[in-house]
């Protein structure tokens, strides 16, 4: 009887963990917009980001920073996602394998609702984005 329970706790747990695996997994799919500050003024940017599962692409759109005569606006950069410990992800963005001089960077984020996303670049600044 014991061998019988400890079997079906462990096919219990396993389904248990799968299922929340892939809840976490697709609450990242889809489009999401964001607002951080720019690097070199302060003044808020804006970016959209569209995901499926653990890959996607990072667009600024701002109208605000440098729209006029920077190359890296409105063009999509690679994105992937890593699972940190803790409940939080990486966003690893690769600008400069599209355009060369633009950022590559990486965002840590944290779940802060079932809509919302807060995280910090290593430079200090951070970002708030909000699933569409």
């Amino acid at each position: 009887m014991n061998r019988f329970f400890i079997f079906a706790l462990s096919v219990s747990l396993t389904f248990l963990s799968s299922a929340v695996f892939a809840q976490s997994s697709t609450t990242f799919s889809g489009q999401w917009r964001g607002t951080t500050q720019a690097p070199d003024n302060g003044k808020e940017i804006q970016f959209e980001v569209n995901l499926s599962e653990m890959n996607g692409t990072w667009r600024y759109f701002s109208s605000g920073w440098k729209a006029n005569k920077s190359p890296c606006l409105g063009r999509d950069f690679p994105l992937t996602v890593k699972t940190l410990p803790n409940g939080r992800w990486k966003f690893q963005v690769d600008g400069s394998s599209v355009i060369s001089g633009c950022p590559s960077f990486a965002l840590t984020l944290e779940q802060t609702s079932e809509q919302t996303l807060s995280g910090v670049f290593a430079d200090g600044r951070t970002a708030a984005l909000k699933k569409q």
